[in-house]
C-alpha cells in the first residue's frame, strides 16, 4: 500500500475509483483504513475517486508520542491532500474524524466543495468527556483487547446485539485483533477529549452535513443537533442503529452521504449557474 511522508509523518493511504472528484474519509477513534469497507464501494458506484487514509497513531502510518489534538491531525490530512492534488474535494469524517474534519474545514475552507460530520461534536459534554476517558484509561491499565471488549455495547446498538449476532460476532473478533498499541489509542483519545470548536463554527460555511444515530449513546443525537445548530450552511440527517451506524447500516449513511455529495459537486454547481 502507498505511504507518503507528509507532515513530518509517514501516512498509509488507499486510493479506490477513477472518479472526476474526491472524497476523503477521516476514520474515527481506533480504526484504520480497513474501517471504511462498508463504504468505498458505494462511493466509487456514484462516480467518486474515494481516499482512505490512516490517521497518525493507527495502522500503517506514524506512530508518533502522543497526547494528539484535532488541530494536528487536520494538518496530517491537509499534508496528506496537498501531495495527492486532490483540492478541491469532498471532506466525511465520522466521530474522531469528524472533530478532524471540522478543524479542516475552519483552517483550510477553500479546498472544499462540501464536509460530512457523522457523529461528532463541537465539544463534548461532561458524559460523553467521560466516556470517552474512560476508554484510554482502560486501554492503558487492561490493554487494547480487554478495551475493544468494552467498547462494543458503547459503538453497537441493542437491535444490532438482537437481530444480527453473526455480523456483530465478526466485528467484535476484529476489533480484538486490534494492533494499535494502546499508546497510540490513548493519544488519539486526548484528541476527543481536547476538541473544542464552539466558539468557532460559526465561521464554517463550507456546505455540511451533520449525520446522527437514533441510538448512538456515547456521541447523542443532541449532541450532534447542538453542533447542527451552530453551522451557518447546514444539513441534518438521522440514520439508524448506534454510535457505529456505519457499519451496522451502511445503506442509510451511505445514501445520505452520496445524496448530499450529489448536491455540491461541480457539474452540479455549473448547472445552477447557467440556469440563473
Amino acid at each position: 500500500m502507498p505511504v507518503t511522508h507528509a507532515n513530518g509523518l509517514d501516512i498509509h493511504y488507499r486510493i479506490s475509483g477513477e472518479g472526476d472528484e474526491a472524497v476523503v474519509l477521516v476514520n474515527g477513534v481506533g480504526d484504520d483504513l480497513e474501517g471504511w469497507a462498508m463504504q468505498v464501494g458505494d462511493l466509487v458506484a456514484a462516480g467518486l475517486r474515494v481516499v482512505t487514509f490512516d490517521n497518525r497513531g493507527v495502522g500503517r502510518s506514524a506512530h508518533p508520542p502522543g497526547p494528539y489534538t484535532s488541530r494536528e491531525m487536520a494538518q496530517d490530512t491537509k499534508a496528506l491532500v496537498d501531495s495527492l492534488d486532490l483540492v478541491p474535494f469532498h471532506l466525511a469524517g465520522v466521530s474522531m474524524g469528524g472533530l478532524i474534519a471540522q478543524e479542516y474545514a475552519l483552517a483550510y475552507p477553500k479546498d472544499l466543495r462540501s464536509v460530512v460530520l457523522a457523529n461528532t461534536y463541537a465539544k463534548p459534554d461532561a458524559y460523553t468527556r467521560a466516556a470517552f476517558d474512560v476508554w484510554g484509561q482502560i486501554a492503558m491499565t487492561s490493554g487494547m483487547p480487554a478495551m475493544m471488549r468494552q467498547q462494543a455495547p458503547w459503538v453497537f446498538s441493542p437491535s444490532f446485539y438482537e437481530h444480527d449476532p453473526e455480523r456483530l460476532a465478526t466485528y467484535l473478533a476484529e476489533m480484538e485483533r486490534s494492533v494499535q498499541p494502546a499508546a497510540s489509542f490513548s493519544a488519539q483519545i486526548s484528541a476527543l477529549l481536547t476538541h473544542d470548536c464552539s466558539d468557532r463554527v460559526g465561521a464554517l460555511r463550507t456546505p455540511a452535513l451533520v449525520i446522527a444515530a437514533d441510538d448512538d449513546i456515547i456521541i447523542r443525537l443532541s449532541l450532534s443537533h447542538r453542533l447542527f445548530e451552530e453551522l451557518p450552511n447546514a444539513a441534518w440527517a438521522i440514520v439508524p442503529g448506534g454510535h457505529a451506524a456505519f457499519l451496522e447500516n451502511p445503506g442509510p449513511w451511505n445514501r445520505a452521504v452520496i445524496s448530499f455529495i450529489g448536491q455540491h459537486r461541480a457539474a452540479v454547481r455549473s448547472g445552477e449557474r447557467r440556469s440563473t
